[in-house]
């Protein structure tokens, strides 16, 4: 499966997607621990020129949630000249 950064801001029943400063977090769902499991391994691979993933983990060092910052757009914190 492709993983596009439309795609991913679908959502799905394995996670839920929240608006952040400078991109999207994706957070996975009550009892979609494996499915999620594989969509943050797929994303993580995924991730290059369109958006970058970053994995977020919980107390227990699992991945519960991933950080999605899209490239092409503005960030707060890039420099303006």
């Amino acid at each position: 499966m492709a993983l596009d950064l439309d795609t991913l801001l679908e959502g799905s029943p394995a996670y839920g997607v929240l608006d952040a400063r400078d991109g999207v977090v994706l957070f996975r769902r009550s009892g979609h621990e494996r499915e999620f499991e594989a969509l943050a391994a797929e994303t993580m691979k995924a991730s290059g020129a369109e958006y970058e993933a970053i994995a977020l983990e919980n107390e227990d060092a699992e991945c519960d949630r991933l950080f999605i910052a899209p490239l092409s757009e503005h960030r707060s914190f890039d420099r303006s000249d």
